[in-house]
């Protein structure tokens, strides 16, 4: 696994949970950045791809970004950043309104 290039922390049910993206590498003509996500219950891993490492990055914190925010949305789970609703990290346009005070 690459290193950790930057980390949220955010709380999930009150306890404190690290959402980490790591450095993008190659996979085949594009790029892969892993991120994952320290829910109470345990870790999830996930990915996203990418033409570029920019590319690579946004769309895996859109996705951290979209699964936290179903978990509040459809299992009624409490997240917050800085002690606020808004996670402050891009959404993707089709969910925007599950968080709309979203300040990215």
């Amino acid at each position: 696994m690459p290193e950790i290039f930057c980390e949220r922390i955010v709380h999930i049910d009150g306890q404190t949970a690290g959402c980490r993206f790591y450095q993008r590498e190659p996979d085949g003509q594009d790029l892969r950045c892993h991120y994952e996500i320290d829910w109470p219950e345990g870790l999830y891993k996930g990915r996203a791809y990418g033409v570029d490492a920019v590319q690579a990055l946004l769309l895996a914190m859109q996705k951290a970004h979209t699964d936290l925010l179903a978990a509040r949305e459809n299992r009624g789970r409490q997240i917050t950043w800085l002690d606020r609703r808004s996670l402050g990290m891009p959404i993707p346009a089709t969910i925007a309104d599950w968080a709309p005070d979203n300040e990215f």
